[in-house]
């Protein structure tokens, strides 16, 4: 830990140390479901806590980019994800690969056609099952036969297999940015937001009944609508379903993101995120991770409720005191640990610039840069790994890793 923080101290603005409302809205959705919410089984076999119809507004989208700093958001990956679905429009998950991005191997198609979908859990068991069409018919081969399925995953039990048919390989099917490349909803949006700016009718739907059973995953963000008021670009997006813990703090990012490229090619402003999740949900086994990062998040409150106070003293005692506990703790791991935590929580408060978002001019919404420099150094400096789309003065609390439920 740095040495200099108590001359940071000294020099802080104490109205900066203050947690986001983004982390706010975020770790309190988390406590209602962890204290409120239902449990339910759904698809993936992992049971989950959920709750019905959360809503939210965060306001100048320009200038408060919503980013987490209770825990790490690796941001190249929620770029890279938004760019394929509304640049690219692309239902490859090799082009998301090509730029390091892994978050949607599980419902990539194989090579042979079949999505193979596995147990969440257990010891492996080595079997063929029978393969489906995605409207739950049996598939024959060439000859005749019922085609089967085995495992292509070391380790991981086969639970249903999909045929969508070779053309689909390596794809998800007819989802997310293959709906987009159909309809070009975003090209006739960015028309119609430079050409009739007091449009109502500007909104883009990856919800297409007649392509829902051949996509490999239904769309989450499902629809965004779009308004133009005073200069300014506003968006309200709807999520039907939202894993909270980890892929909530992506979608709330990316689609900030989003709207400032498309306020940024059509010259306003970005504004306000509306934002409405119809389920909202933890799996079970993400519990632990959530706790771990709510710890985090108090600790942060901790600190802006000291500085609220408006004495610079009192910051100062508290990090002497967190300094004498790790020479006291230096033989307790735990304890150690947890004023270790102190340390980091305190080291981002006093030091908290908000995160800024960095675009560079463009006109053209489909020209702008979807490379990512994945080079550790670069992304210290940068952690979109972008040229164009660069988001400076972002500190966090550590990376904490949850399960995906597939």
């Amino acid at each position: 830990m740095r040495e200099e923080i108590l001359k940071d101290i000294d020099n802080v603005e104490i109205n900066k140390v203050r947690v986001s409302k983004f982390d706010d809205i975020y770790c309190n959705l988390l406590k209602q479901i962890i204290n409120n919410g239902i449990k339910s089984k759904n698809r993936t076999g992992i049971d989950t806590l959920c709750i019905e119809g959360f809503n939210f507004k965060l306001e100048n989208i320009q200038e408060n980019f919503p980013i987490l700093q209770s825990k790490k958001v690796v941001i190249k990956n929620a770029l890279s994800e938004i760019l394929w679905i509304h640049q690219a429009q692309s239902n490859n998950v090799n082009w998301l690969i090509e730029r390091g991005n892994n978050i949607w191997n599980e419902w990539k198609i194989d090579k042979d056609g079949i999505y193979r979908v596995y147990e969440p859990t257990g010891e492996f068991v080595e079997k063929e099952i029978q393969v489906v069409n995605p409207y739950g018919k049996n598939v024959y081969d060439f000859y005749g036969d019922e085609m089967k399925a085995k495992s292509l995953v070391e380790g991981k039990t086969i639970k249903k297999a999909i045929y969508y048919g070779t053309e689909y390989t390596d794809t998800i099917g007819t989802a997310y940015g293959w709906i987009n490349n159909k309809f070009k909803r975003p090209q006739e949006l960015l028309k119609t937001i430079k050409e009739d700016p007091d449009n109502r009718r500007m909104n883009i739907s990856l919800w297409q009944d007649e392509y829902i059973k051949t996509g490999t995953l239904p769309p989450c963000v499902w629809s965004t609508e779009y308004r133009v008021i005073n200069n300014t670009l506003n968006c309200y997006v709807h999520q039907r379903s939202a894993d909270v813990p980890l892929g909530l703090p992506f979608n709330v990012s990316q689609y900030a993101i989003l709207l400032n490229l498309f306020a940024n090619v059509s010259n306003l402003n970005a504004g306000t995120l509306n934002y409405s999740i119809m389920d909202a949900h933890i799996y079970e086994n993400q519990l632990d991770g959530i706790k771990t990062q709510l710890k985090y998040y108090e600790t942060m409150k901790e600190i802006e409720n000291i500085a609220i106070k408006n004495d610079k003293r009192l910051l100062v005692d508290y990090y002497k005191n967190i300094k004498n506990n790790l020479q006291m703790y230096i033989n307790d791991e735990n304890k150690y640990n947890e004023e270790n935590i102190k340390l980091k929580a305190f080291d981002l408060m006093i030091n908290n610039d908000k995160p800024t978002l960095k675009i560079k001019e463009n006109d053209d919404f489909f020209k702008i840069n979807n490379m990512v420099n994945n080079d550790k150094e670069y992304l210290k400096e940068n952690p979109t790994g972008n040229e164009d789309i660069k988001l400076l003065n972002y500190k966090s609390m550590p990376f904490i890793k949850m399960p995906i439920a597939q």
